[in-house]
């Protein structure tokens, strides 16, 4: 399994974006040794107001019969009893909209798929290896994910999962992407294949636009209501937003598109997020969904943000209430412009909407909007935040939705000082109203993107992080779970293999020891579910003799080395090892440890043809802050100054082909018989990496042998 992740891990070196590959070349020092940036502890920020575009809302003027209507709504809304009556709420706000025109109810009828029942393959993906491999596409790349948990009933904790497989082709005759539904009934042990849902036509999925809400009353059928970005004519169309209902546990299906008021064939619909108020209101609940709409036409693009509502979703063919309007005035912009929202009680039921990304000068600013939520009326604007930097993205944000349930959080990144080191930060209030802003990883050595938050249900102040940490060439994932607000876990890399990707990392909640944590994430290829709250993490640089070039001071190729942790005392037990990937540019990898108590271990570096080499004394693991070890900066950084120089590197002695502690003529004849062979590829008696095992491997071991080299270890 591991050989057959490392061959994908090589030949997806292409797929590289063109981001990475430039920031990497950027960082042509070692990234460790770089100066860790001060972090800031959580600190109040000043929410103000402008005159600006941005904070210029529609207003809301209603007569009395339309208030009186309205009150009509509101009253069924607040019964809250077990009788569902989405109908008649239904009913009532298009008989509002006779009045006052304000909004447009209507069922969108444009089929952009079907369904495939899961019974139609011939097996399910119940993989259970590890961390829980999800799926393992060869020829599909995964292009989105969303999560949910079910909270209500006897199926409470059921965990889904939306996965969007892109197909490598594009153009008129390309074929059309799917999205596949999975489902956990043991807490992400393993999962099952649901359903698949086969695009019509020749649409495809935008990369890493997709988000889903879970809709459920205390039992019966629960309804998954998901949102996607997708390009029609086979990605060279236009971009729009697609809706899909799934029903469970007895199948049922829609899909399309939706078209707000005002639709244009020249504008851009992207970044689609959904929310509700089911966490308050399991029988009648309301959805609403914030779509970013760029008008590309004439020479300036605007953005603008547009809203729709769901005022009886417990079906599978909704209808859909949009508001005509954007939520504020539009401005002349550019960047990554998105729009998030949450529901939140606050002595009344209310949205809260976040808006960021907008540059033109608003880059550094996350706006606030505020509205009612029993009614469709428009957000006001609530002022704005400029919390730490100046060039400030993808905002989300999420809360726990009960009764008397204030606590809000934010996620966001920040490019500091527009240098290309993007950290991540959250925001937090406990009023909706006096927000604090914390930093969770504005190190140096990583380039933080790509989060996002989620609130647990009625759960005041719980909430989990994700999101991806550029480290060299290698993405790995970070978690942090709060309770009550506060930091209760954290895992600055959770994974221990190559997370490159198309998507971004999804977190989540699973039904273990009351409420325990769950990541989502994955590769080009692969999805794995990673359960666990807290882990302790080491970043490393270290070289290894027979693979090191110390002319161009880079490896070949990416490396993978094993370190364990040994106790600091006889007979210095083996307490966790964690597999770390070794950056080919700067030498450098991060391992995750999630067993070791704190405390502090001596490191036994592991390697298929290195020496096994020990720290020279032992080191301090902390689940709360990463810790940091530099082989290549001193040979007396090893146990027994057990290393050997190339050029300004200290590196692993390289011929210990039989991994016995001792490099001598047993190696020396396991490299000689595969070179009488011509033995190729991926193996332990090539030396140098090149995938053949040569006269050069034996110019390495050679030496080690003559000079009798062995382990030294306490």
């Amino acid at each position: 399994m591991l050989k057959i992740k490392l061959q994908k891990l090589k030949q997806s070196l292409v797929l590289l974006p063109a981001l990475i590959i430039i920031l990497t070349f950027m960082k042509t020092q070692n990234v460790i040794s770089q100066n860790k940036k001060a972090v800031k502890d959580k600190q109040p920020v000043e929410l103000k107001k402008e005159n600006s575009p941005l904070e210029q809302t529609p207003v809301n003027l209603n007569s009395q019969r339309e208030l009186d209507i309205m009150e009509q709504i509101n009253q069924i809304k607040q019964t809250n009893n077990n009788s569902y009556e989405g109908d008649k709420i239904l009913e009532l706000q298009r008989k509002l909209e006779t009045t006052n025109g304000s909004s447009i109810t209507k069922t969108e009828n444009e089929n952009i798929g079907t369904i495939i029942p899961a019974s139609r393959f011939e097996t399910t993906q119940t993989d259970n290896i590890n961390l829980s491999i999800i799926i393992n596409y060869a020829y599909n790349y995964i292009g989105g994910i969303a999560v949910q948990v079910e909270q209500r009933g006897a199926t409470a904790g059921k965990i889904w999962i939306a996965v969007g497989l892109i197909n490598g082709d594009t153009g008129a005759l390309a074929r059309p992407d799917t999205i596949s539904m999975y489902y956990s009934n043991n807490n992400g042990a393993s999962y099952n294949l649901y359903a698949k849902i086969a695009f019509s036509g020749h649409n495809k999925l935008d990369p890493d636009n997709m988000d889903m809400e879970i809709i459920e009353n205390t039992t019966g059928q629960k309804y998954l209501h998901i949102v996607f970005g997708y390009t029609t004519n086979g990605g060279y169309g236009q971009k729009l937003i697609g809706y899909t209902v799934v029903a469970a546990p007895t199948l049922g299906y829609s899909g399309f598109t939706l078209f707000p008021p005002g639709y244009n064939a020249s504008s851009i619909y992207t970044k689609a997020r959904i929310t509700s108020d089911n966490a308050r209101y399991p029988s009648n609940p309301y959805i609403t969904v914030v779509i970013t709409q760029d008008s590309i036409a004439g020479g300036n693009e605007y953005f603008m943000s547009k809203v729709c509502r769901v005022l009886s979703p417990f079906t599978t063919t909704p209808a859909v209430t949009y508001l005509s309007k954007s939520i504020y005035s539009v401005a002349p912009g550019y960047g990554d412009v998105f729009t998030d929202v949450a529901n939140y009680h606050n002595g009344s039921d209310s949205l809260l909407f976040v808006l960021s990304g907008y540059g033109g000068g608003y880059q550094d600013k996350i706006y606030f909007y505020k509205a009612f939520s029993n009614t469709t009326v428009y957000p006001t604007s609530n002022g704005f935040v400029s919390p730490s930097g100046n060039n400030i993205e993808n905002a989300r944000v999420a809360s726990n939705g009960g009764t008397n349930q204030k606590n809000t959080m934010i996620t966001y990144s920040d490019d500091y000082l527009n240098s290309g080191d993007f950290d991540q930060w959250i925001l937090t209030t406990s009023d909706a109203s006096n927000w604090s802003s914390t930093a969770l990883d504005n190190t140096t050595y990583n380039i933080s993107r790509g989060g996002d938050v989620i609130g647990r249900r009625n759960a005041d102040g719980s909430f989990a992080v994700n999101f991806k940490n550029l480290f060299g060439n290698l993405e790995n994932i970070a978690s942090y779970t709060f309770t009550d607000l506060a930091l209760s876990g954290s895992m600055h890399s959770l994974n221990t293999n190559y997370a490159n990707s198309f998507f971004s990392p999804k977190p989540a909640f699973k039904y273990v020891n009351n409420d325990s944590c769950l990541s989502i994430w994955g590769y080009f290829y692969d999805l794995y579910s990673t359960g666990g709250c807290s882990a302790s993490n080491l970043y490393v640089t270290l070289g290894i003799e027979g693979i090191y070039d110390e002319t161009i001071g880079l490896n070949p190729t990416y490396e993978y080395v094993y370190i364990l942790l040994a106790e600091s005392f006889p007979p210095y037990n083996v307490i966790d090892t964690g597999l770390c990937f070794l950056n080919y540019n700067t030498l450098d990898g991060v391992a995750t440890f999630p067993s070791a108590p704190n405390g502090n271990y001596y490191l036994i570096i592991e390697h298929r043809n290195a020496l096994q080499t020990w720290s020279s004394a032992p080191v301090a693991i902390s689940s709360t802050i990463p810790s940091f070890y530099d082989f290549t900066s001193s040979n007396s950084q090893s146990y027994g100054d057990n290393m050997i120089l190339n050029g300004t590197r200290w590196c692993l002695y390289s011929g210990d082909v039989d991994r016995d502690g001792t490099i001598d003529g047993t190696d020396l004849n396991l490299i000689d018989n595969d070179v009488f062979y011509g033995a190729i590829g991926y193996s332990s008696t090539d030396l140098n990496s090149d995938a053949f095992t040569d006269g050069s491997d034996i110019s390495i071991v050679d030496p080690n042998v003559a000079n009798g080299i062995s382990y030294n270890a306490p």
